[in-house]
């Protein structure tokens, strides 16, 4: 089970234990939004430039890659 603390300390944790890896900004926050907003669909171009509204779009994508990459990996 998947549990998060968003206001306070970030805290987050699967089955009781601590995930530690997310250690960026930009991870946190965009698991704690689409925790927060987890009843509709997010395309990724539209969470691309939400994160990373200074980046050309194609560099923001990539980044967005890595950072669903790591979260899918820190979850599993």
């Amino acid at each position: 089970m998947l549990s998060l603390r968003l206001l306070g300390s970030y805290e987050i944790s699967v089955n009781g234990e601590p995930i530690t890896t997310l250690d960026t900004q930009k991870g946190r926050a965009l698991l704690a939004y689409l925790a927060v907003e987890a009843d509709r669909v997010h395309p990724r171009d539209a969470l691309a430039a939400l994160l990373w509204p200074e980046a050309s779009p194609q560099s923001a994508l990539q980044n967005l890659r890595q950072r669903l990459y790591v979260l899918r990996k820190a979850l599993t």
